[in-house]
């Protein structure tokens, strides 16, 4: 096969298309951002750096992210989805009450946090202060994320005499609370146990929901 063959648009090569070999190499730019983001940080990492570690071209880079913040932006939405994902399959795990709930949640949450630790330094460290752009889409997670907790949240409470502008404030001041809870324990090195983070957030999230329907 020549130069020009493989370069040919449409043609298959190793069994893939143009367009599943972009999938590709964007799903390990991502995979490399985070490493080399969530680890050495993303004020210290070189694009240069992230395309060896993703085995990938300079050039690729620029096919599917607009330079360095479009990348970190990717590593950023790949880090939250899974955070997303501990706390609604910790929900799904405890089934019940909605402390039980909302304790699934935190755990899931927590723990996810706990065993990857460059998910922690994206989310809540290494994303501040880049430029308007990427504040921009801070916002807009941490909004998708009071989403989440009133997706998870309002089936199990009685709710009907809360205007729902004011539940969202309410939702949104309580993710904030967790959100801080999780990054004092990141600073700490995770010293604090687990289970005692995990049920402090508990106390303050149940606590408010509970006087919810009073």
């Amino acid at each position: 096969m020549t130069v020009s063959e493989l370069g040919a648009p449409g043609r298959k090569y190793r069994g893939a298309g143009p367009e599943q070999r972009q999938q590709q190499r964007r799903a390990r730019l991502v995979d490399a951002a985070i490493e080399e983001f969530g680890t050495r940080g993303y004020r210290n990492t070189t694009i240069d750096a992230v395309c060896a570690r993703a085995g990938v071209g300079k050039r690729y880079v620029y096919e599917s992210f607009d330079g360095s913040e479009g990348l970190l932006l990717a590593a950023y939405t790949a880090a939250t989805d899974r955070l997303r994902g501990y706390i609604v399959d910790g929900a799904a795990a405890s089934p019940g009450s909605v402390s039980l709930v909302v304790h699934g949640s935190l755990t899931g949450f927590f723990r996810g946090i706990a065993e990857d630790p460059r998910i922690a330094r994206i989310v809540f460290f290494e994303i501040l202060g880049i430029s308007p752009a990427v504040d921009a889409d801070y916002r807009r997670v941490t909004g998708s994320f009071v989403d989440t907790f009133l997706e998870l949240a309002t089936p199990m409470i009685d709710i009907e005499s809360v205007p729902r502008p004011r539940l969202r404030i309410i939702a949104t001041g309580l993710v904030g609370a967790v959100l801080m809870i999780a990054q004092h324990w990141v600073l700490g090195d995770f010293r604090q146990p687990l289970d005692d983070v995990v049920d402090s957030a508990h106390t303050v999230v149940t606590s408010v929901l509970e006087g919810l329907g009073r």
